[in-house]
């Protein structure tokens, strides 16, 4: 997982291109190579992308984040739960799901490792709680790791053609971000894994609401392998200037 000094590095330091002498005759404009047009043409996507999400000034601010809402699942049906989520960059994450007659369930990840109701996790427990925080950061992901995205072309999703671009977050697990190219939103997600058994996860963006200067989707719909597996709904979100470390202990 990038580091946070890495991300922030690289959200930050941007080169100012150099411009010609006054009265100095303009360049020819030289044609790009295919390669190099298509990588100016991520480029433009993931600065679209920061920028619908208030820029980079704002992307900085999604380094932790607090959420509480409601979430339905096909393994409680009936009472919807109540859910927590805490996150920090880089790839910390705390999640606590409460479902009436059931104990509550916690999900601790830092960085490579991950914990469910203390005991520690691997396989797709632990690729669905990285996918879930990086999805969480996902404008300040491909802003910062730029060079390694790859263009995925077309995804026709709902009635709407989103562009794909794709990280790899971790070894092995890559996501998907589908971006609306006219606003720059993140409309779908999609995680999956690099060899093993497959397991996919998707997730989709809507009631999108601007909490101090950032914008954030108050409804996800989620699915796992092609199967739904509930909704979740926030009703509180905050960008707090500290998380007690203390959050991302099993």
């Amino acid at each position: 997982m990038p580091t946070a000094a890495l991300a922030l590095a690289a959200l930050v330091l941007a080169a100012a291109p150099s411009l010609p002498a006054a009265g100095a005759p303009a360049a020819p404009a030289a044609a790009q190579p295919p390669a190099a047009a298509a990588r100016a043409e991520v480029h433009a996507l993931v600065e679209r992308c920061v920028a619908a999400y208030g820029g980079k000034k704002a992307v900085v601010r999604l380094a932790r984040v607090r959420e509480e809402g409601t979430v339905t699942s096909l393994l409680h049906p009936g009472q919807p739960g109540r859910i927590t989520r805490v996150y920090q960059r880089s790839g910390k994450l705390r999640v606590e799901i409460a479902f009436p007659g059931a104990p509550v369930e916690v999900r601790v990840l830092d960085g490579g490792r991950g914990w469910r109701f203390g005991e520690e996790v691997g396989g797709p427990f632990l690729m669905s709680m990285i996918l879930q925080a990086a999805r969480l950061d996902l404008p300040a992901l491909l802003a910062a790791w730029e060079n390694k995205v790859e263009d995925r072309g077309a995804w026709e999703a709902d009635g709407a053609t989103l562009r794909v671009l794709a990280l790899e977050v971790a070894p092995g697990v890559v996501v998907e971000a589908g971006i609306d190219p006219a606003t720059g939103r993140i409309l779908r997600s999609r995680g999956a894994s690099r060899g093993g058994a497959p397991v996919e996860f998707v997730t989709t963006y809507s009631d999108f609401r601007t909490v101090d200067g950032v914008l954030v989707a108050f409804r996800e719909g989620n699915w796992a392998n092609g199967q739904t597996t509930g909704e979740t709904v926030l009703e509180k979100v905050e960008l707090p200037a500290r998380i007690d470390p203390a959050a991302f202990r099993p």
